[in-house]
């Protein structure tokens, strides 16, 4: 239905609703055209005022995708609960809506082990979401770190083995190499995002040796995404599509190499890799937490402190470690000083504030071992910083594995970047690392603010993910975008 559809049926529905006021299936049909709309505003107090005259789960779900827009995930997550009560619900409607809910546990509340056991419902009802209960189940074992790192990655290599090639491929085109070499960037986060401040100041330098084609799986715009398309050579927006398209647009583009800032936050990129649609594949920042369990990338990018040699073992792509890092830093336009820290690191605040502590992540790296280490420093205040922590069902997932540490904790919930940023500085306290699944951009913007980071150490065989704070904490600087890029052009043309 194209827009001009939609917004014809909500006319229509909004006159059967002025002839028949009392209809409940005129009301819902008219607060569903709402929401395809954009108007979700109006589609909420429609589907609220059908769930007072009679609830229904045709009712709740509509509330429920309404209130999820507006991200107000605690009332979303009441609503999907009474609609999963409801014994009329059709099984097709009562699986999407345990993967609605699963989605908002995950991304809204940061409890990944609610999430898993929601997608694992939802896949009992229909088995085809059993590789997406899977996936669930690896994320969460990442975050909750109760298993062996080998058990770990050996979950995801299980995975992999059930992604197949898309069924039907088309004949690689055979091109002649040019003096510059072609690369495509396939990434569902090419915006402000860890995978935007940590690439585009080494992309910027690359593009101006290399042809960049880039394959946009998430299509968000902002000032971040300006900056990725200043480097494009090509610029395809592929958000939606499925592997055998995506597959047959890389191999149009007629790539020398293409490299993955997505892993397992995008399994249908995963898919189309596999049918390898360029001579050279590499892995990079994005979904980087430890292997992928992958043997269709030619090199997985790292360095020496991420990822030693003790813990080599432990992937399935070939290691490639950059000289001083495998990633630079970029500062937005909001927090230029960040830039001149990065040639040059502060040292760390020397007495930060006494008892006060902090954490700056995202609550499903709040583990059972992160409330230890905050335990260990016997905090008056805990100050939880992140967006999330605005929502009730966060802290109560939070709370039980906090404990009695939610009696000191207050929260302060930035809705964006720059106020997060600014949160941070603000702050004169000891900002806790988080374990298992370690602090990764967070950790290099408290460093270049000069806070003081408590992280423990980290075995030498410990995942990619363990290590990120004390590698960055390591670090002598995160400027070096001309040598990475270097190194990103020697690996793309070996």
């Amino acid at each position: 239905m194209s827009l001009g559809d939609t917004a014809a049926a909500q006319r229509a529905y909004a006159q059967a609703h002025q002839l028949a006021p009392a209809s409940d299936p005129v009301l819902m049909d008219l607060s569903a055209a709402c929401l395809l709309n954009g108007e979700v505003d109006a589609s909420l107090r429609l589907a609220r005022h059908a769930i007072s005259r009679t609830g229904g789960w045709r009712a709740h779900l509509l509330a429920a995708h309404a209130t999820q827009r507006v991200q107000q995930l605690d009332e979303c997550v009441q609503h999907l609960q009474l609609a999963l009560k409801d014994e009329q619900m059709p099984l097709a409607m009562r699986t999407s809506a345990l993967q609605q809910r699963a989605q908002v546990q995950l991304n809204g509340f940061g409890d990944s082990s609610a999430a898993a056991s929601s997608t694992r419902l939802a896949a009992e009802l229909d088995p085809q979401l059993d590789f997406e209960a899977e996936l669930a189940a690896c994320v969460a074992a990442l975050y909750i770190g109760e298993r062996p790192r080998a058990e770990v990655v050996a979950l995801f290599s299980a995975l992999g083995r059930r992604l197949t090639p898309p069924a039907s491929l088309q004949p690689r085109y055979r091109r002649m190499r040019s003096a510059r070499l072609r690369i495509g960037m396939i990434s569902p986060q090419f915006c402000a995002s860890p995978v935007g401040f940590l690439t585009i100041g080494a992309l910027t330098c690359l593009a101006r040796v290399a042809d960049l084609v880039y394959f946009d799986r998430g299509g968000k715009v902002d000032w971040a995404q300006s900056l990725f398309r200043q480097t494009a050579r090509h610029w395809h927006d592929c958000a939606g599509l499925e592997a055998a398209p995506l597959y047959a647009a890389m191999v149009d583009a007629q790539l020398d190499a293409v490299i993955d800032l997505g892993g397992w936050t995008d399994p249908v990129a995963l898919q189309a890799l596999l049918a390898r649609p360029a001579p050279r594949q590499l892995k990079w920042v994005g979904g980087q937490a430890a292997s992928t369990g992958l043997h269709c990338f030619d090199g997985f990018i790292t360095d020496s402190r991420q990822v030693p040699s003790a813990a080599a073992a432990l992937y399935t792509e070939p290691l490639l470690r950059a000289r001083i890092g495998y990633v630079s830093y970029t500062a937005p336009p909001y927090a230029c000083g960040l830039d001149a820290a990065a040639a040059h690191p502060p040292s760390p605040s020397p007495s930060p504030g006494k008892g006060l502590v902090a954490v700056a992540a995202n609550p499903a790296k709040i583990s059972a071992l992160t409330a230890e280490r905050i335990r260990e420093l016997r905090p008056r205040r805990l100050v939880l910083v992140d967006h999330r922590w605005r929502h009730e069902g966060t802290r109560l997932a939070a709370s039980r594995r906090l404990g009695s540490l939610m009696d000191v904790a207050e929260f302060h919930t930035p809705t964006d970047h720059p106020g997060y940023l600014q949160a941070l500085q603000a702050l004169d306290a000891t900002f806790v690392d988080t374990e298992p699944y370690a602090m990764g951009l967070a950790a290099i913007e408290l460093r270049l603010m000069g806070k003081h980071i408590h992280a423990t150490p980290r075995h030498r065989s410990a995942l990619m993910c363990e290590r990120h704070a004390v590698s960055h904490l390591a670090a002598r600087r995160f400027d070096h975008h001309a040598g990475l890029a270097r190194q990103l052009l020697q690996w793309c043309g070996s």
